[in-house]
């Protein structure tokens, strides 16, 4: 795909970065914009190029207080003046969805997933919820009727009388269960993600449209969350193994290599987390040219390895936002979570205390209370963080390499340039 009239953007990972109108000046870099405001530009904002003053005349330039380079503030009125009012005009970015068209600010970006959420409830709640309702369902009649002579036992003979094969059964359930799980929770976050880029967009989606684009990235995505998860395994392995050898050979030395490998193995996996968290929106939403010479040619999915990569480079240089949104929102959905979850607990208590002994089935009335409750949370969960994720990626591309352009030209918010393909495919 070619976006006529997008500036270049900063190459990240991939090997690609947007293509360049052919007798345009290149745009330079700059702090929160890859663009500099005061290059001519045809990218479709209108026939005059913001500027950062005055034009010649002393008036400000055609369009002030209009879209300018995706929202950027495009100052007029002549200069400051001590008296005289606001002696410049932010121009208002386009917003065709759930966030504008411009580098995203922190709230922001926790602003647009809960509109994500809202406007989109059937997928992000609805479909969550059936999912999550099924797996929770399956996990009670898994533990508590299949096995329930395991969670009935109450002293050590009920437990001596419980026969091997049914520990070997529980066992098994319990892998089985917890790899329905994962695969249920990363079906949900591609299909959330796919949902958050239409929310961008402005564009309606459909449980079917986006099960439809999310579902060729599923075994991608599973590998992915495999592959940072044996990243981390062997990492925290390698690092046990150091303290115990340090402990062997001597006790200050053990203590010394406990204290430093400890705060080295934090700070590594806390960096690197946020390096890689873009991921998984990266394997959903781009594509990369099968042959780099020709960015515009056959486009062909992005590999977990070269997804990493890209993640890695989308997040340099932005490493402590990145890291300070992804902790604010999931202390917000901590603090909700633990809301309704609360809520559900009292609940529970209540009808046991209100019900008492008169009802045989009061234990498991709370069971299922305090089910919907955790049900609830944990929608609420991956819901909330998934559509940050995926904004977080859509605000560092909108930093690094001019997104919010390309997509104001694809949704006909600039010069009503309609870009064919898919405005996320990295060029």
């Amino acid at each position: 795909m070619t976006d006529t009239g997008t500036p270049p953007g900063e190459q990240s990972g991939a090997g690609e970065g947007l293509s360049q109108p052919s007798g345009q000046p290149p745009a330079t870099s700059g702090w929160g914009d890859p663009r500099d405001p005061g290059t001519p530009s045809s990218a479709g904002w209108g026939t005059t190029p913001p500027s950062w003053g005055a034009g010649p005349s002393g008036e400000a330039p055609s369009g002030a207080g209009g879209p300018a380079w995706g929202g950027r503030p495009a100052w007029g009125g002549g200069g400051p003046s001590w008296g005289g009012g606001p002696a410049w005009e932010a121009a208002q970015a386009p917003k065709p969805g759930v966030v504008p068209l411009r580098p995203l600010g922190f709230g922001e970006v926790l602003d647009g997933a809960f509109t994500t959420v809202q406007r989109y409830p059937k997928i992000m709640l609805g479909l969550s919820t059936a999912v999550m309702a099924v797996l929770t369902a399956v996990y009670f009649a898994t533990m508590f009727v299949a096995f329930a002579d395991i969670f009935t036992a109450t002293s050590d003979t009920d437990i001596t009388r419980i026969s091997d094969a049914t520990w070997a059964g529980f066992a098994v359930s319990v892998l089985a269960l917890t790899l329905v799980s994962w695969v249920a929770t990363v079906m949900l976050t591609g299909m959330i993600t796919v949902t958050v880029s239409r929310g961008v967009l402005g564009r309606p989606a459909s449980v079917g449209e986006v099960w439809r684009t999310s579902r060729p990235h599923l075994l991608r995505l599973l590998g992915l969350t495999f592959l940072i998860a044996a990243a981390y395994t062997v990492g925290i392995a390698v690092a046990i193994l150091v303290v115990a050898l340090g402990f062997y050979l001597n006790l200050a030395v053990g203590v010394l290599l406990a204290v430093v490998v400890g705060i080295g193995a934090v700070f590594v996996g806390v960096v690197a987390g946020t390096r890689t968290a873009l991921a998984s929106a990266v394997l959903v939403l781009e594509t990369q040219p099968l042959d780099p010479a020709l960015p515009s040619g056959e486009q062909r999915r992005v590999p977990v390895v070269a997804a990493l990569r890209r993640s890695w480079h989308l997040v340099k240089g932005r490493t402590p936002r990145t890291l300070g949104i992804l902790v604010v929102a999931n202390l917000v959905a901590s603090v909700v979570s633990s809301v309704i979850q609360t809520a559900f607990t009292l609940l529970a208590t209540g009808i046991g205390v209100g019900v008492g002994d008169s009802f045989g089935g009061t234990e498991a009335v709370t069971l299922v209370v305090l089910g919907i409750g955790a049900l609830a949370s944990s929608v609420l969960q991956i819901a909330f963080l998934s559509a940050v994720n995926a904004l977080v990626y859509v605000d560092a591309r909108m930093r690094s390499e001019g997104l919010d352009i390309t997509l104001a030209q694809v949704t006909g918010t600039g010069a009503g340039i309609e870009a064919p393909g898919s405005p996320w495919a990295t060029r």
